[in-house]
């Protein structure tokens, strides 16, 4: 699919590229007429039948854009709250005179926890006089990469809360109302 929306997009019909990834190439079939090869870049004579297409139906182009939007807006909306939730989560279990210690300080110690197993893991690693054994060697980059990713979340999650960040996701969800 890549060389065909890619050809689309530098020949200016990134509406029809964006109806040929949302309805599919039966869509494009049963409006142009054209048997489209999505592993295949577009022929001149279709890039011009396209663009002939994208001129005469550009308003049905333009909601099926704007329906994609309205998706992306809608997702986007559910993940600023997600968030948010569980921020107020973490808050309010802080702040209660109800719940239990273990409950404030379990997240913040298995962050605390992760974060130093994977500093130590990386240190044996790296400072190991003896070298890996190639039968090894693949399974100690996967952990090496899960531990980085959780690591960054971590990380994230604590240090990324700021105030300022708290005031872009305002602007940004905001911005998609």
């Amino acid at each position: 699919m890549l060389p065909f929306i890619a050809s689309l997009i530098q020949s200016g019909l990134g509406l029809v590229a964006n109806a040929a990834m949302e309805k599919g190439t039966s869509w494009i079939k049963e409006k142009t007429g054209l048997d489209v090869n999505l592993q295949a870049q577009p022929s001149a004579e279709e890039l011009t039948h396209l663009k002939q297409f994208m001129l005469e139906h550009e308003e049905e182009l333009q909601r099926i854009q704007l329906e994609r939007d309205h998706i992306s807006a809608d997702l986007f909306k559910a993940v600023i709250a997600d968030v948010g939730d569980a921020r107020k989560r973490e808050v309010d279990i802080a702040n209660s005179d109800k719940a239990p210690m273990l409950n404030k300080v379990i997240t913040p110690i298995l962050a605390l926890v992760l974060l130093l197993l994977t500093f130590l893991l990386f240190g044996v690693v790296m400072f190991s006089e003896n070298p890996v054994e190639a039968s090894r060697k693949d399974l100690l980059v996967y952990v090496l990469g899960v531990l980085s990713a959780i690591a960054t979340q971590v990380v994230a999650y604590y240090f990324g809360s700021s105030v300022g960040s708290k005031d872009k996701d305002e602007k940004l969800a905001g911005m998609v109302k």
